[in-house]
């Protein structure tokens, strides 16, 4: 599965520029199965990846922004974010993702899980109990030191007032506009956390954005917790959004939940 898995990443990588000229980039072709509009980007994307698994017969179902749930009759499901960061895309900022994971019946049961940075070719890896990778080299969460945190937070218009707090507890905090990306940069130990609110439910995370780099948080030493304090997950399910905190230590909940 690792080798269909960075097959897939890889080949979105090499390709998008040559699906999708820069100059496309932004034009809205459709309304996703989620309910937001459709740049060409994520459709090009989308639809490259749906025709190499139909190429190579990768035995998964899949899940994706755009097309929703595509029953392929397997068992399993390939949840899927073709780009995550669409916005970062569309502007030429260097800090957009493929996010591939595979699941059966909800974001928690993951068992393979990839991230790979689109312009830069950033990997991040990891199969359930095994470990994650970047770039092939193992990672793992960092210990909290409060005095020198470094938080990554969600600070985008429909960013609830909560946010400013957490703003004014951490020492440096930066919004990058990637959750998976965020995320994995948790996990391999160069934040603390990652810290999402929207006041507007439909515009929290959805399971396509997160499955992957929550498997990968998990398997360096991290958490993903619910803003209750609760571990999160999400049932396979496009309509099912939530708010979060990628930890790296347990004790960012004590200090900002």
């Amino acid at each position: 599965m690792r080798e269909t898995l960075e097959w897939l990443a890889a080949s979105v990588a090499g390709s998008i520029d040559q699906e999708c000229a820069f100059s496309e980039r932004a034009a809205e072709v459709g309304m996703g199965a989620d309910g937001t509009p459709t740049c060409r980007i994520d459709q090009a994307a989308e639809d490259l990846l749906l025709r190499l698994m139909d190429e190579r017969k990768v035995p998964l179902n899949v899940l994706s922004e755009e097309a929703g749930f595509v029953d392929r009759g397997y068992e399993r499901t390939l949840v899927m974010d073709p780009v995550d960061g669409t916005y970062n895309a569309l502007m030429g900022i260097p800090f957009y993702s493929v996010s591939l994971a595979v699941c059966t019946k909800s974001m928690n049961d993951a068992t393979h899980g990839i991230v790979r940075n689109l312009v830069t070719g950033d990997q991040f890896y990891a199969e359930k109990g095994k470990g994650a990778t970047w770039n092939g080299k193992p990672i793992h969460v960092r210990k909290c030191d409060l005095e020198s945190s470094v938080l990554f937070v969600y600070l985008g218009k429909f960013s609830a007032a909560t946010a400013n707090g957490v703003l004014r507890k951490a020492r440096r905090t930066r919004s990058m506009g990637c959750s998976s990306l965020e995320m994995c940069l948790v996990a391999a130990g160069l934040a603390d956390g990652f810290y999402l609110h929207s006041e507007v439910y439909r515009r929290a995370l959805r399971v396509v954005d997160i499955a992957a780099s929550t498997l990968i948080l998990r398997e360096a030493g991290g958490e993903l917790y619910d803003l209750e304090g609760n571990v999160l997950d999400m049932s396979l399910d496009l309509e099912v959004r939530a708010n979060c905190l990628a930890a790296g230590d347990v004790a960012l909940l004590r200090w900002l939940l």
